[in-house]
């Protein structure tokens, strides 16, 4: 029987916010140790559940290190980084002896607050704890910032298929699959990449549509041809503020570099062939709101991607309650706004009592003001409940909902993806019934929502993950870079 470590080390960062990621921030999620990380993963719908899964099938024991997922946010503080690494990398060089290799489920964009590639030093210095000849596959988010160091140091990587991401679980399983056949000799990978000086709009980034859905297709296409093994395109997460920020494409063949070479270039050329594709404009909030109260019934859906927590903004925005007030829409209206001052004023105040305060924009001044608002607190809550898209628990700490005429405002201490109605529901408010729903996401939530809302609508609106990428005060990316140069 092989012998295989795994680990799991997820971060996607923002350079747009100010906070810093805490070792706190990724207790909100998971942060599991030992038999423990198997035990809690297992059949969860996260990629260590895949690696599980395929393991099992091909008789592979897994020798767990430490898992742990962070969301999205600001740099990671170097002292939270350092202490995961670290651990992680400690039982590695305890198993180095008797392990046959390893895998890791990492996401690919995660910043430090001194490193611009953390992923690249943590496989490289997991080579060095295992020799040069054992493999390691990792797995990647499809918005990873590949770099060359992290390729230096593996030998295959997976990404995942979809946007929206409903192949977490599956890429999992891809991965470890295709190291058991390291394992057992049968294939040999050799990989390509190829980066291009493109951003894109992260909206557009939706696979089963133009223009990313006909790329995935060629990458989809392209695993299948004969001597092909692995190929995945990545976007990347657009508001990281580094140098060489870039769409980038990789292809992974067996034992044939020419042919991962040739599949790389082609699959990138055809992205960039389309960058213009992905530049699309949104809905201004005025209109939007028209939509909204000519619509019979609702849900109306308001992506408001500019703000979007999913991508690492704080989710403090004010534009749409703002707007609300000035110009409301019969209800009822829900809306998700991040700030601990309010909800702990909420929770003070108790439930059923009236209270005056100012709503929101504190976390993220340079995009947001703050609201004064007047309304009843209607509910409260720790903020923890469990997500169904993807499967994983989220805490947003004290949580209340405030109602100031027919809008509902869940006031949360820290950000949650809005990804799946349990965002709302947790706190006794149900998206299906409602007129309009604020989702804080460039298209995470379309599985959940598409089937069942009227109207979705995408906000133009300013913010630290707008999609209108030409408005971010960006100042380190390689330049030129389209969209922001027209090249």
């Amino acid at each position: 029987m092989f012998r295989v470590l795994v680990g799991n080390l997820a971060q996607e960062t923002c350079s747009f916010v100010a906070s810093k990621h805490t070792l706190e921030d990724f207790r909100r999620y998971y942060l599991y140790t030992g038999q423990e990380m198997l035990e809690k993963l297992r059949g969860g719908g996260m990629e260590v559940a895949g690696i599980i899964r395929a393991a099992e099938e091909a008789g592979v024991e897994l020798v767990p290190t430490l898992a742990t997922y962070g969301g999205t946010g600001g740099p990671v503080a170097t002292a939270a980084y350092t202490q995961l690494r670290d651990e992680m990398l400690a039982e590695a060089r305890r198993q180095a002896d008797r392990v046959d290799g390893a895998i890791l489920a990492l996401h690919g964009a995660m910043l430090t607050e001194d490193l611009d590639d953390p992923e690249g030093d943590l496989v490289s210095r997991l080579r060095q704890a295992l020799g040069p000849a054992k493999p390691i596959v990792c797995s990647l988010d499809l918005h990873a910032h590949v770099t060359d160091r992290m390729l230096e140091s593996v030998t295959a990587y997976v990404t995942y298929h979809t946007h929206p991401h409903v192949d977490i679980e599956d890429t999992g399983y891809r991965a470890m699959a295709l190291l058991a056949r390291v394992l057992r000799g049968e294939v040999r990978p050799v990989m390509a990449h190829r980066k291009f000086r493109m951003l894109a709009q992260p909206a557009q980034h939706n696979t089963s549509r133009p223009p990313m859905g006909p790329i995935m297709e060629a990458v989809l296409a392209a695993e299948r041809e004969p001597g092909m093994l692995a190929a995945g395109i990545f976007p990347v997460q657009p508001w990281l503020d580094i140098p060489d920020l870039g769409l980038s494409v990789i292809a992974v063949a067996d034992g044939n570099p020419g042919l991962a070479r040739a599949k790389a270039d082609a699959l990138g050329e055809m992205a960039w062939r389309t960058r213009r594709e992905f530049l699309r404009d949104r809905t201004p909030l005025p209109e939007a709101l028209r939509i909204a109260r000519e619509t019979a019934g609702g849900p109306v859906v308001l992506a408001d991607s500019s703000d979007a927590t999913s991508g690492g903004a704080e989710g403090d925005s004010t534009v749409l309650l703002r707007a609300l007030l000035d110009s409301p829409v019969p209800g009822p209206c829900l809306l998700v706004v991040t700030d601990p001052e309010a909800a702990a004023r909420c929770a003070a105040a108790g439930v059923g009592r009236e209270i005056t305060l100012d709503v929101g924009g504190k976390l993220a001044p340079a995009f947001f003001q703050p609201v004064r608002v007047t309304g009843t607190v209607r509910t409260l809550s720790d903020g923890r409940f469990q997500m169904k898209h993807p499967a994983m628990p989220a805490n947003r700490g004290l949580t209340a909902v405030l109602q100031v005429g027919d809008t509902f405002i869940v006031l949360s201490q820290k950000p949650v993806y809005t990804w799946d109605e349990e965002c709302y529901r947790s706190v006794g408010l149900f998206p299906r019934e409602a007129k309009l729903v604020q989702l804080k996401s460039p298209g995470g939530f379309r599985p959940v929502y598409e089937p069942f809302a009227k109207v979705i609508i995408e906000l133009d609106a300013p913010g630290p993950t707008d999609s209108n990428l030409r408005r971010l005060p960006f100042k380190r990316v390689t330049r030129p870079l389209f969209p922001l140069d027209d090249i």
